[in-house]
């Protein structure tokens, strides 16, 4: 007998429209390839910076071809500001010093942190980048993963952690970044030979959290041509006669406060 005895169901009034995966877009320093990659996983469990009250623990590295992302946990044993799904860890335009703030060192002295703006950029950047984002959690419990791009280079990478509120002074950690270059060979492509998005010309403009595509803007042989303006009239318009002028106030005097008599 079959498990699924209730057989088929029937489509729904209104299917959401098919569509398909395209290629990756070669972009490994804006975010993960979640989409196309399958990444090799580091078990690595440590604390990174802790006080009475607080503690930041990595939870294990996920290890893309080119870029690198840390399980990032905070624990407290009292309430944990803002709210869970935000996550602790912001980029700010003027840094907070005294919040939590996640750092890396490369082996030859490049470095990365949250305590700025980090905004994807088309062009591919000329230093490394880290982005943090909240994965959700609780009142006492918060989880995040920190995005870090390129790959470090071989030696130790320095993982640094810092949040003065919760009384956790500068702290840094040693990670074996040969281990995580080594990883990234691991990591394996899904979907080979997806075809690339064609976009006929057109370019993309992302807004907000959705991209669309928008034609592109004309240029000034392909303007619009201007609105028609009003024509003056070829004759000075007629003055009111005496009578309407009359009957109208004039501009600052005080309105009736009597209206006139109904005629009988």
């Amino acid at each position: 007998m079959s498990f699924f005895t209730d057989g088929p169901r029937g489509r729904p009034l209104f299917p959401v429209p098919e569509q398909e995966l395209f290629g990756y877009n070669g972009r490994p320093w804006v975010e993960t390839p979640r989409e196309y990659i399958v990444p090799a996983i580091l078990p690595w469990s440590m604390p990174l910076g802790r006080s009475e009250r607080t503690i930041v623990a990595l939870r294990g590295i996920e290890v893309w071809p080119e870029s690198v992302s840390f399980q990032l946990s905070v624990y407290a044993r009292d309430l944990l500001p803002g709210d869970p799904g935000e996550g602790l860890i912001g980029h700010r335009r003027v840094p907070d010093y005294h919040a939590l703030l996640v750092g890396v060192l490369f082996p030859d002295g490049r470095r990365a942190s949250s305590e700025t703006i980090s905004v994807p950029s088309a062009a591919k950047p000329d230093q490394p980048v880290l982005r943090a984002r909240g994965l959700g959690g609780s009142a006492f419990h918060v989880d995040h993963e920190i995005f870090l791009w390129p790959l470090p280079p071989d030696g130790p990478l320095e993982f640094v952690v810092q949040w003065l509120d919760r009384d956790i002074e500068e702290t840094r950690t040693s990670l074996d970044g040969t281990a995580i270059r080594d990883a990234a060979k691991e990591a394996a492509e899904i979907w080979p030979g997806l075809p690339a998005r064609e976009a006929h010309g057109l370019p993309v403009r992302r807004v907000g959290a959705q991209a669309m595509i928008t034609p592109a803007w004309p240029r000034e042989s392909q303007a619009p041509p201007p609105l028609p303006q009003p024509q003056r009239p070829s004759s000075p318009p007629a003055r009111p006669s005496a009578q309407a002028t009359a009957d109208q106030p004039r501009r600052g005097a005080p309105l009736p406060t009597r209206l006139p008599r109904r005629a009988r």
